[in-house]
């Protein structure tokens, strides 16, 4: 059977939260509540000494944030313990802020009445994503299905407790190993899902709604990963593709409409 793919990023499409986390303001109540301030971690040292360095290792491995903050901490003298705390309250409270925003519950209510979409999240993130975008998407009474790497195949692994007809996949590069700019991870997508795709439709901000003061923002960056994304998706799956860009200040109402209208939902 042939279907219609729709690809939705989580952080600063999906969810709005999760990038407004990382405003200064909100960032440096965040690293102060978590213990890190008073470690001397500040927002600048935050972005260029603890996510700069380890961001690469963190979205394509199952190391995790808490685990690669623990280590930039213990590497600046913080005791093992300390570090493991903090980094661990710091990362509950990022994954807290990313919430799915409301505003798209009438995507998710349309999508669950129709089989003809296999929708998949698709997001460059560290390893706890996978098991948070699984309890966001229990909260519209989604189940889920991880894609990851395992013995060098691509397997679906069923993420919770929550059964039945209406089910995302989530291709998290952590668990994939590499990054969506990369046609690997594409191809690794494909394997996963098993299923013969007719159309995609792609619904993303490629990162332009990231904080300024985070590399990932970059606009060069943001255009030269949209770019690049695209080709591979094209090339691994041969079929159209529709682009919805998002970035956070659009109506999310008027976008789930457009989105709606392509797939003739």
């Amino acid at each position: 059977m042939t279907t219609t793919l729709l690809i939705l990023d989580f952080s600063g499409t999906l969810s709005l939260g999760a990038v407004r986390f990382g405003e200064t303001h909100r960032l440096a109540t965040a690293l102060a509540d978590a213990g890190l301030l008073a470690l001397g971690v500040t927002v600048d040292r935050y972005w260029n000494e603890l996510v700069g360095p380890t961001w690469v290792e963190g979205s394509t491995s199952r190391v995790g944030l808490t685990a690669l903050l623990a280590r930039q901490l213990r590497a600046q003298g913080t005791s093992a313990r300390i570090a493991a705390q903090c980094a661990r309250r710091f990362t509950q409270m990022y994954m807290a802020a990313s919430v799915i925003d409301p505003a798209w519950q009438p995507l998710f209510a349309a999508l669950g009445a129709d089989s003809r979409v296999t929708t998949l999240i698709a997001t460059d993130h560290y390893a706890e994503a996978t098991a948070h975008i699984t309890q966001e998407l229990a909260e519209h009474r989604w189940a889920a299905r991880a894609l990851r790497v395992r013995n060098q195949r691509v397997v679906q692994q069923q993420m919770g407790s929550l059964t039945g007809d209406t089910m995302a996949f989530i291709a998290n590069s952590a668990d994939l190993g590499v990054i969506k700019a990369d046609p690997l991870f594409w191809q690794r997508v494909r394997a996963g899902l098993r299923t013969n795709v007719s159309r995609i439709i792609v619904v993303d901000d490629f990162g332009a709604s990231e904080n300024a003061a985070d590399f990932y923002a970059n606009p060069a960056h943001v255009e030269r990963r949209r770019q690049q994304t695209i080709a591979a998706i094209e090339q691994t799956f041969a079929a159209p593709v529709t682009i919805v860009q998002f970035v956070i200040g659009h109506d999310i109402g008027a976008t789930v409409q457009q989105v709606l209208q392509q797939i003739n939902l």
